[in-house]
């Protein structure tokens, strides 16, 4: 199957990940249009990022990271806000107990929250929950499945309360980063793809690459082929969705 695809999870840097110039190798090697270029943890400098989005719009977004500890969080965030490159602001997700006044400050601002919950979503669940109550229509992607958690099946009873999530419009569910739980083709995982499909439906489901965490190019196009040639538990009338679609309404619309 041919399709237009926007990677709406990979990582760009001078530092811990790959520089833009061997992204766009990543991209053309893969058959990638477009990517969301996600800052990694630890690095809070975001001017990088924010010159490759500045300088190619029409093929980056950006995706920015802050410390949520730091005193002058939300005002860097205004910053940010200001320079008009960064649609997104990633955040670990356990930061809605320590610094929910970052979260809500975001949402106003109209950044789209990339959330990661490396320990599992479970223990977040009702703090977002009530954050999205008082921000209705607000948007969060939730990236890597939601990092299920090890249980009966594919996921453990608490992580499966990430449903509970469903409910709300604003709420995208990513993709991405199926390494990070069991090795390609990722077969343990599409059990919990399924039903994710069956609870969020296919208009709030994206796609991510998670390069170079993934692995190099080959590696990428691999994850991406699961996809396009309809071996994930997703319909086909729904791939150019999960493919392109979600991700360009959201991020470059």
């Amino acid at each position: 199957m041919s399709a237009h695809v926007i990677d709406a999870y990979t990582h760009c840097g001078l530092d811990k990940y790959e520089p833009i110039d061997r992204v766009r190798e990543m991209m053309t090697h893969s058959g990638i249009d477009r990517a969301v270029l996600a800052q990694h943890l630890g690095q809070y400098d975001n001017r990088y990022i924010g010159s490759v989005v500045s300088e190619d719009p029409e093929h980056f977004a950006g995706v920015c990271h802050l410390d949520a500890a730091s005193p002058s969080a939300v005002e860097d965030l205004v910053k940010l806000s200001d320079t008009k490159l960064f649609r997104g602001l990633r955040l670990l997700s356990g930061s809605l107990h320590s610094a929910p006044e970052l979260w809500r400050r975001a949402l106003e601002l109209g950044f789209v929250i990339v959330a990661y919950a490396p320990n599992g979503i479970a223990a977040d669940v009702d703090a977002l929950k009530g954050l999205l109550d008082v921000n209705l229509g607000r948007r969060v992607v939730l990236t890597h499945l939601g990092n299920p958690t090890a249980g009966d099946g594919v996921a453990g009873k608490e992580y499966r309360r990430v449903f509970d999530l469903a409910a709300y419009s604003g709420v995208y569910f990513q993709v991405s980063g199926m390494k990070m739980f069991c090795p390609y083709p990722h077969t343990e995982l599409y059990p919990l793809v399924a039903e994710v499909f069956d609870r969020f439906g296919a208009s709030r489901l994206m796609w991510g690459s998670n390069y170079p965490v993934v692995g190099d190019e080959a590696d990428v196009k691999k994850d991406l082929n699961l996809l396009l040639e309809g071996r994930l538990p997703i319909p086909d009338s729904a791939i150019r969705d999960v493919a392109y679609n979600n991700a360009c309404k959201l991020w470059f619309s």
